[in-house]
């Protein structure tokens, strides 16, 4: 429960020093091997201008601050990627910006042997550091040798800070050799790299800081000897070695005493959540004899080894209370989610610092600058009762009783409830210590065990759910096509993610979990399948695994962010683990998805981009690796041994073959889209996200990404154009002055397949591949004939977005050559109003069909696969009913021709094969003669014009505004 205040003297300085701080390249060149001494530091807190564990602090200024636990700790730390910072300027005060580390992997895990693992009182202890108490808790110093990659000043088309590689991080009392160092300091006003001659480390760097308690200033001893510690698969964080051992929380329903405490100690499970995710992992339980009822008396729930949530249920006065129990003095909050995220969930928060009545908060939304940041709510709000915080026994104990349901705040539900928990390092609000999700289910009265996904010791977690059906939907609040029913096939796991189903075996199926970080199999218990147990593979767990998935020739192949692991695969075993790519950047999109061809030759690897719009390219693209010609000893480097084969692509998760060989991907278009000649905030409805087919003869080729976007609706109603239509290309705004216009976009990248509803956040997608199954008399449930070689997508939902969308499955119809001729149809969604489900909601993930044809959908809010039969006959056409595809879209939906197929569908124009005419590509894209449209064409040929757009605005608005009114007039 981050207390993420900006800081707006830190958050300008950033802006203001940019220039001055930025090195500029005259003593190195490509393929230079240097050496560098200096701080290190995560590109995050550089970019907020500010250290994210004390505001207060500029980070140029004071990295002797930046404590071992946030740099190493925080996903969004670790996960933007580090920097070595150069000398401080004595005038400035101010650090230069040194060059850019690509193994993100090898920095972490030297800096967790660096810093302090011991308790301080001046930082966050360092949870995932196994440095002793002579460590430092906060100034990561090292010595960094590595190979200059790239130089950052635009001659290979990348600008920023030199990047380097091949690095290996030795103790900061190693330095330089004269040869190979090099040092970054303020020359004349300009931060330049220069060689460092004999410069010792000592004089290159200021020592630290008065403020840090002696035995916490100490220079940092990152090994005993001057060798690199380079990790061959880390973890982030990695599972520490106590982790394996079963965790146990043993239950006392019959104690009301709040200062009671755990019988035994409890090993947190280990976040490997991206940047802008909470951690939901939790610690097994083993329940006691005899389960309390949470109405009569008070249930318990441990969220980690020191902070205890207890709770009774008062359902005829419509009310809970509950008691928090933190061993130690600190603020303590719990908060009530609708989607486990911080932005928008209601929070009740005690410090003695602020009295000792807890007061409830609401936490904002996101901004540019800071994750989030928390507002007390009015005084007519605070309605809590009995509502206390005191310390007793050096225990924190906050109690409180809430209404279940208050106007304009986050229902209590008799269900599952989505929570959040936290609590800092003092009394003083502010960055949180720890924090994490949870889930409490009030369905029944005897809630005493935790849900959660089983511990990374079990081998077979406890899910057995019946798939004998009625036609009836699960959830109740689902809505399906005719025929069709869902049912929760497989329930308790901890995020699923990608999901592989093999059909070259019968009822293979395998899952990557990313909240235990492991793959899992789907193992039935007789012979309709109806009762599933769930295997976890042993040899997949601790290594950061979170998405991809695939298996082929023999071999179970899984992703984490920086690699692609593979594993021998006979009989539901894996065996070694083999390393087959590496050197994929961390930061940013998290998912790397896999993808075979049918001769399993290629294997497809997309990876996202860094950020919301990057810089260039270099990380929004799928690769593909010859397996044929590996030799299975030394991994591939994803940029250096990986063939092009589409680029521009900002996160393409979804990824799949259709029937005709060609590969599909579904993009996660840009969020916060804002252009001024195209109706200023039009981030709702654009960019589209798309539905992409890479062809043979398109290999290499660009989709536009960071440069170009796609239009879904562009709302006249709202000030925009409306000229063009869906799947348009524009360009970004922040790319015009550099010469990337609409027109360049158009005409020198790739148009998507189709436009979808922006924001719907497309994860997984499959094509449903047909066969005669009359002789089956083991299959039930298949998908209708009708229905072949459809396209399957898995749409997550949105968060950017005024009006909810997505959280469905939906299916694009296709003809006999491969193209769609209807746009998404809806096959799984919410039925009430709004695309969002009740608490705790449904986000669909993955997509695949089994050998007999029924869809599979990995679910990763409330940790469940479902399953989608058709109850009709499997010989039928099918006959849709359709939905509304605009999906709360601010404009009327792309017109569409009236061109009629087999299916009785509207078509509407697509990239088709062959394309279509160059005629039908200028009349469809003709700009309506108005006069607003004409005004449009102008303001935007102005805007992207030589001029600045600061001078533009100062002399054409009086021009701009009286067109306008002559107009109207």
């Amino acid at each position: 429960m981050n207390s993420y205040f900006i800081h707006f003297p830190g958050y300008f300085m950033i802006l203001l020093v940019a220039y001055l701080n930025n090195a500029v390249v005259d003593a190195i060149a490509v393929g230079d091997d240097v050496c560098m001494t200096g701080y290190i530091m995560d590109i995050f807190c550089i970019e907020l201008g500010v250290l994210l564990d004390n505001r207060q602090i500029t980070t140029l200024e004071g990295p002797e601050n930046h404590s071992f636990h946030c740099l190493l700790d925080v996903p969004v730390c670790y996960n933007s990627g580090f920097m070595v910072l150069g000398e401080k300027d004595s005038k400035t005060s101010l650090h230069c910006l040194g060059p850019r580390l690509e193994e993100s992997d090898v920095v972490i895990d030297v800096g967790r042997a660096a810093g302090s693992s011991a308790k301080s009182t001046t930082h966050t202890t360092c949870k995932t550091c196994s440095g002793d108490a002579s460590k430092p808790v906060s100034g990561y110093r090292a010595t960094v040798k590595g190979t200059v990659k790239d130089l950052g000043d635009g001659s290979s088309g990348v600008l920023g800070q030199p990047m380097l590689n091949n690095i290996k991080v030795l103790d900061f009392e190693v330095g330089c050799g004269e040869e190979d160092g090099i040092v970054v300091k303020n020359i004349g006003g300009e931060c330049k790299i220069l060689p460092s001659g004999t410069t010792s480390p000592s004089s290159a760097i200021p020592s630290l800081v008065s403020s840090i308690a002696p035995s916490e200033s100490t220079t940092q001893q990152v090994t005993p000897s001057a060798q690199p510690i380079v990790s061959t698969s880390p973890t982030y964080p990695p599972t520490s070695s106590s982790s394996s051992t079963p965790s146990t929380f043993k239950i006392l329903p019959e104690s009301l005493d709040p200062s009671s405490s755990p019988s035994e100690s409890i090993t947190p499970s280990v976040s490997t959540q991206s940047t802008f995710l909470l951690a939901s992992d939790e610690p097994s339980f083993v329940p006691s004899s005899s389960t309390p009822d949470c109405n009569t008396q008070f249930c318990e729930k441990a969220l980690s080894d020191d902070y205890l949530l207890r709770y009774m249920l008062n359902v005829e006065d419509g009310t809970i209370t509950m008691e928090v129990i933190y061993d130690g003095e600190a603020w303590v909050a719990v908060a009530f989610s609708e989607d486990e995220n911080m932005p928008g969930s209601d929070a009740v928060i005690g410090s003695l610092e602020l009295g000792n009545v807890p007061q409830k908060y609401r936490l904002l939304a996101k901004t540019p600058v800071v994750d989030s940041a928390i507002e007390i709510m009015p005084e007519e709000e605070q309605t809590l009762i009995n509502a206390t915080v005191e310390v007793r026994d050096g225990q924190t104990v906050m109690k409180f009783t809430k209404f279940l349901k208050e106007q304009g705040q986050i229902e209590i539900m008799i269900g599952l409830n989505n929570m959040l928990w936290a609590y800092g390092s003092s009394n003083t609000l502010s960055y949180h210590a720890q924090r994490s999700s949870f889930t409490l289910d009030l369905s029944s009265t005897d809630e005493a065990v935790n849900s959660a996904a089983p511990s990374f010791e079990l081998s077979v977690a406890p899910s057995s759910v019946s798939s004998q059906i009625d036609c009836k939907p699960w959830p109740d609040a689902a809505w399906l096509q005719p025929n069709f029913c869902s049912n929760r096939f497989v329930d308790g796991l901890s995020r699923p993610r990608g999901l592989h189903i093999d059909h070259t075996i019968d009822f293979e199926i395998l899952l990557v979990e990313r909240g235990a970080s492991r793959v899992v199999r789907l193992v039935p218990n007789n012979v309709d399948a109806s009762d599933v147990s769930v295997v976890a593979l042993p040899n997949t767990e601790g290594l950061g695994l979170n998405h991809g998935i695939e298996l082929s020739g023999g071999y179970l192949y899984a992703s984490s962010t920086t690699k692609v692991y593979r594993w021998l695969y006979i009989d539901g075993n894996a065996g070694e683990t083999e390393e087959v790519i590496v050197g994929m950047r961390s930061g940013g999109h998290f998912t790397r998805t896999l993808a075979f061809d049918a001769d399993g030759r290629w294997l497809y690897v997309s990876i996202g981009s860094l950020g919301n719009v990057a810089s260039d390219s270099s990380s929004s693209r799928i690769r593909r690796f010859d397996m044929s010609s590996w030799g299975g000893t030394t991994p591939f480097n994803y940029d250096d041994d990986g063939e092009l084969f589409a680029d521009g692509l900002r996160n393409e998760v979804g990824l799949s073959f259709d029937v005709h060989g060609d590969l599909w991907g579904v993009e996660n278009g840009a969020d916060n889209l804002f252009r001024e000649d195209l109706g200023g905030d039009i981030h709702n409805d654009n960019p589209s996200e798309e539905l992409n087919r890479f062809r043979e003869d398109q290999a290499g080729q660009s989709w536009g990404y960071p440069y170009c976007w796609s239009e879904y609706c562009l709302s006249k109603e709202n000030g925009g154009s409306g000229i063009k239509g869906a799947n348009t290309r524009w360009a970004w705004p922040s790319f015009l002055d550099a010469g990337y216009t609409d027109e360049w976009c158009r005409e020198n990248t790739n148009e998507s397949v189709m436009s979808m509803p922006a924001h719907s956040a497309p994860l997984g997608m499959t094509f449903y591949k047909w066969k005669d199954l009359s002789q089956d008399e083991t299959c039930e449930g298949g998908f209708p004939r009708g229905m072949n070689n459809y396209a399957f997508i898995a749409f997550h939902g949105s968060w950017n977005r005024s009006v909810p969308t997505g959280y469905k499955v939906v299916f694009v119809p296709m003809d006999s050559v491969g193209n769609p001729t209807h746009q998404p149809i809806d096959l799984f969604r919410h039925a009430g109003d709004g695309a969002k489900w009740p608490n705790p909601g449904i986000r669909p993930v993955d997509v695949q069909f089994d050998n007999c044809g029924r869809l599979y959908i990995t679910e990763d809010k409330t940790g469940s696969v479902i399953q989608v039969r058709y109850d009709g006959n499997y010989l039928d056409n099918f006959d849709p009913i359709e939905t509304d595809v605009a999906d709360g879209a601010s404009c009327v939906a792309p017109e569409q021709s009236t061109s009629q197929t087999e299916n009785d569908f509207t078509s509407f124009p697509t990239q088709s094969n062959p394309p279509v005419s160059e005629e039908a590509n200028e009349s469809s894209n003709e700009p309506s003669s108005t006069p607003t449209s004409e005004l449009s064409e102008l303001v935007r040929n102005l805007v992207n014009g030589p001029t600045s757009n600061a001078l533009q605005l100062v002399i054409w608005w009086p021009v701009h505004l009286m067109m306008l009114l002559f107009q109207i007039l």
